[in-house]
């Protein structure tokens, strides 16, 4: 018994001494793999496998973090801390490229939603070492939460729970000089100024803020390539895109901090809508025009009274296609030409009615020969024959002239019709410009 005891106590030192040894190893392992000491033994970082190439990124990311840990007393200063010490520095963030890859519009809200990614880069003092040493000048940062970044977010990002808003860093890398680049991907919304002048083609002028909410007075924006270097041609959108720019502007609340303003200027497209609203009109409108090849003054009148009701079935058809919302203080150009076009041909069946009415009027004394010869000139030419409503011939001895002032009434209307098919023309040309 006594020596199955002593036995048993000798497998369980030997085993505790196993994992003790085990632990002592680990740990070695684990603080070489920390130092990476194998990378002395490699001369071209191109050999290494993806996976061992990793390991080596995560040994130089840990390295630079204690060194930033003791530089600046604190732990993870590379996490949270900015890269300069003093107060009076600043952080510069390069914008080196914008790229718009989707914008639509909320209509009902007048609000344009986009997402892209902006290409950034700035100086981390912090991130510097030795390319002789550690093999290679480029760090992949695998999450933007083991690096501290600039927190530039839309201006909304105080109420991000009720907006749709949101900005994150992919693809941040750095080099051996300190020279850190990133994408900063976002979404967002804005509220649109927009101009309904050229209704169904209106335009929309937005503009998306971002800015930073915890350093605004340390960090400033410099545009490395101009204000119009801004990718738009990939973009998914049923809009024409006419203009997108990036500025630098203060902010309006604080002129010593700087916002980026990207901006966009958009058209409709909807060439079929501008032809479902037009052609309608314009065949009511040639209707008024080309009345007096009708002939008689009552078929004149029909044709008028028909174009009068067409247009304001026109009307209630635009009135449909109205936005909800409605447009504000803008009168839209095709509802002037709505308007215009049916008080033309107010205006024009007004003249007939007179005219008619006043040829109507039976009178005994003819008019005078020239005026005769001359209404008759103007009927030929105009191709519009005088009205035949009253066939009675002019019989001598009964005072009958009928027929001569009918032709000069006709005329009086086809000349008036012509001045308003001027004036029709002109009004249309002017409101086209």
């Amino acid at each position: 018994m006594t020596d199955r005891r002593a036995l048993v106590g000798g497998l369980s030192l030997s085993i505790m001494i196993l994992l003790l040894c085990s632990l002592l190893i680990a740990r070695a392992s684990a603080q070489l793999d920390t130092e990476c000491k194998w990378r002395q033994n490699i001369s071209d970082v191109e050999e290494l496998a993806h996976h061992k190439y990793q390991v080596l990124e995560d040994c130089l990311f840990y390295k630079l973090s204690q060194d930033a840990d003791r530089e600046q007393g604190k732990g993870n200063a590379l996490m949270m801390l900015p890269p300069t010490i003093s107060s009076s520095d600043i952080l510069t963030v390069d914008v080196l490229d914008v790229v718009v890859r989707q914008m639509w519009m909320n209509e009902v809200w007048k609000e344009m939603h986009v997402n892209g990614y902006m290409t950034m880069s700035w100086k981390d003092r912090r991130l510097r070492w030795d390319v002789s040493d550690w093999k290679t000048d480029t760090l992949n940062v695998k999450s933007y939460g083991r690096l501290w970044v600039p927190d530039i977010n839309s201006d909304k990002h105080q109420t991000s729970m009720q907006a749709s808003d949101y900005t994150t860093y992919q693809n941040i890398n750095a080099k051996n000089t300190g020279n850190v680049t990133a994408r900063l991907e976002f979404r967002m919304q804005a509220q649109c100024e927009i101009d309904f002048t050229k209704y169904p083609e209106d335009d929309k002028y937005c503009c998306f803020t971002l800015q930073s909410h915890l350093y605004p007075y340390y960090i400033k924006y410099f545009l490395a390539k101009g204000e119009r270097n801004v990718d738009y041609k990939n973009m998914r959108t049923n809009w024409d895109i006419t203009d997108v720019t990036v500025k630098v502007l203060p902010d309006p609340d604080d002129r010593k901090t700087q916002t980026l303003e990207l901006c966009i200027a958009s058209s409709r497209k909807s060439a079929t809508l501008r032809i479902e609203l037009t052609i309608p009109m314009v065949i009511s409108a040639i209707l008024v025009l080309v009345a007096p090849f009708f002939g008689r003054f009552q078929q004149q009148l029909y044709v008028k009274l028909f174009a009068i009701l067409l247009q304001f079935l026109c009307f209630q058809y635009l009135a449909d296609k109205t936005p909800q919302i409605g447009f504000g203080d803008t009168v839209p150009n095709i509802y002037k030409f709505y308007e215009f076009t049916l008080a033309t041909t107010v205006i024009s069946l007004l003249i007939t009615l007179i005219v008619a009415a006043a040829a109507r009027v039976d009178r005994k004394l003819p008019p005078a020969h020239r005026y005769t010869l001359l209404a008759a000139a103007l009927n030929t030419n105009l191709c519009c024959a005088a009205d035949n409503s009253d066939p009675t011939e002019n019989k001598e001895g009964h005072g009958n002239y009928q027929r001569d002032w009918m032709q000069i009434h006709c005329a009086i209307n086809n000349v008036l019709s012509l001045f308003i098919v001027i004036a029709y023309f002109i009004g249309v040309i002017i409101l086209s410009v």
